[in-house]
């Protein structure tokens, strides 16, 4: 029996494929006229394969050009740069400070933009289970937890109508987030954040806190002890606030005063604010009597010592010294 010649049956075996892909790429053609996500008809791969089973090459020939020109029938796999860039935006995502960042939760809703198509976006509320249901990414795509570029990753990846499919995910109701305002503030009640933490010093801005207010106690979780912390410590502002805090703002009702006596014409025990200095404070005892030159101010330290430091009251008053800031129960004499 005589053996076939192997590269007859390579060319037969060619022929029978390209004449079933031609039959293949007409009905393909045809069947995505009607489809609303199909990009533009032109340049499409099945083109292509007409042009290709048309012209009379070598079969085996033509499976290289074919390949060459993305057949459809061969996996499409990311190139270098767009893996890159895909590396890099997880890089980015992972490196920033919880103020930077902002992961999707249930609740959300999402506006999702498929740039290759005209009528490619659309609303996704973020569902109870942590899924999204955007169809052509396939089902119980989980976007709860992940920030918006891992998103686009994940849809990007589970589009399989388009050979680069452009996602865009914005959030446009954020609902996911929630901690509680309450006390001394005009705008109380149930607030969202935008980050995965914020400071307090927004949250501040945002429930618009009533001078009064001097403490702010924070409780992380129901059976977590309450955080206490002064509002008058400049570090207080940077205390960070993460989602399902509670914050109240309190007076905690402690008497602000200082002392003055001495060359003044009202003497005695004065409401204190915060940023008073010394020379308003003789201002706010009726003045100095003649032209005192020295003021003295005691103050406890945090050993509850009491010590006094000298200042030029003159120099104060023409400008030439620095006006030093009273803290709550310093007293104050004036002197000639």
């Amino acid at each position: 029996m005589k053996v076939p010649n192997k590269r007859l049956m390579i060319i037969a075996a060619a022929s029978m494929l390209f004449t079933s892909m031609a039959g293949f790429a007409q009905i393909s053609g045809s069947s995505k006229r009607n489809n609303p996500y199909s990009p533009s008809p032109a340049g499409r791969n099945d083109e292509k394969q007409v042009a290709v089973v048309s012209a009379k090459i070598d079969p085996v020939e033509a499976v290289f050009i074919m390949q060459s020109q993305n057949s459809p029938i061969l996996e499409e796999r990311p190139n270098i740069a767009q893996t890159t860039v895909k590396f890099a935006k997880r890089i980015e995502s992972n490196s920033r400070t919880p103020t930077e960042i902002y992961k999707v939760g249930i609740g959300d809703v999402l506006l999702i933009n498929l740039k290759n198509s005209p009528q490619g976006s659309r609303y996704c509320t973020v569902r109870s289970d942590g899924t999204i249901n955007f169809p052509l990414a396939g089902e119980g795509l989980i976007a709860a937890g992940q920030t918006v570029e891992v998103i686009e990753e994940m849809l990007a990846s589970g589009i399989t109508l388009f050979p680069d499919p452009q996602i865009e995910v914005r959030v446009r109701e954020f609902g996911s987030h929630k901690i509680t305002i309450s006390g001394l503030v005009e705008n109380p009640g149930e607030k969202n954040l935008q980050r995965e933490a914020m400071p307090l010093y927004a949250i501040r801005s945002e429930a618009v806190v009533s001078p009064k207010a001097t403490k702010a106690l924070i409780r992380r979780a129901p059976l977590v002890k309450l955080e206490s912390y002064d509002l008058e410590n400049a570090e207080t502002d940077n205390v960070l606030i993460y989602p399902g805090n509670s914050v109240e703002f309190i007076s905690d009702n402690r008497s602000k005063s200082y002392y003055i006596t001495g060359e003044v014409n009202s003497t005695g025990q004065k409401d204190y604010s915060s940023g008073l200095t010394l020379y308003q404070a003789v201002i706010a005892a009726g003045g100095a009597k003649g032209n005192p030159k020295k003021a003295m101010i005691g103050r406890k330290d945090d050993k509850g010592l009491f010590s006094s430091t000298e200042y030029n009251l003159r120099s104060i008053k023409d400008g030439k010294a620095a006006d030093p800031v009273l803290e709550s129960g310093d007293v104050i004499e004036i002197r000639k």
